[in-house]
């Protein structure tokens, strides 16, 4: 999980040097792939908490449901 914490660090820093300098496209682009991979990330290990014979987690799908919603709005903000 300290992976996780991590990336997200990583990705808050990358979002404001990104915000810092909007019209380097390099920038901007290297952050929507690293969205879309987190996406992508986040999705499975929804899919792979629902389809868990485990005791339900509600709150760590709320969670994960969270964090997809809100790289994809800030993705749906740099794609503007």
């Amino acid at each position: 999980m300290a992976d996780n914490n991590y990336t997200c660090l990583n990705l808050e820093k990358d979002v404001a040097s990104s915000l810092d300098n909007p019209l380097d496209p390099q920038r901007s682009t290297q952050l929507r792939e690293k969205l879309v991979s987190e996406i992508q990330a986040l999705e499975e290990q929804l899919s792979a908490l629902q389809d868990s014979n485990d005791a339900i987690d509600f709150s760590m799908e709320q969670t994960c449901r969270e964090m997809i919603h809100s790289r994809q709005q800030l993705y749906l903000e740099l794609c503007r």
